[in-house]
């Protein structure tokens, strides 16, 4: 038995590597994900942007700047946490991207054909 090969129940399949049309399907898939991830991206960043706004400045609250204080907290933790979301998903969608690319590439290179081999 190989490497690339499956023992289902008592017998041996072997995995065909992808033809050209499954690489594309496969990475146009991830590219269309990494699309909706980047959408959220802007999102969280609008978000960030509207809470910033609601922060309330010390000549603002006046007398109430003890009561606001923990407001503005709490707006900056959301402020922050959106900031560090937009990060993240942007993260998540260069990776897709760089699966995608990869997986294209190897497809290039036969190397999806050459572990088959082994």
């Amino acid at each position: 038995m190989t490497r690339a090969s499956t023992v289902i129940g008592e017998r041996e399949a072997f995995v065909a590597p992808p033809d050209k049309n499954e690489v594309e399907v496969a990475t146009g898939a991830l590219r269309i994900e990494a699309d909706i991830w980047d959408e959220q991206a802007d999102a969280l960043n609008l978000i960030a942007s509207e809470v910033a706004q609601l922060r309330v400045g010390a000549l603002e609250s006046g007398p109430f700047f003890l009561l606001l204080s923990a407001y503005d907290e709490v707006v900056g933790q959301v402020h922050d946490r959106c900031r560090e979301g937009v990060q993240r998903t942007r993260e998540v969608a260069g990776t897709l991207r760089q699966v995608a690319d990869t997986y294209e590439q190897e497809d290039e290179d036969g190397t999806h054909a050459l572990r088959n081999l082994c």
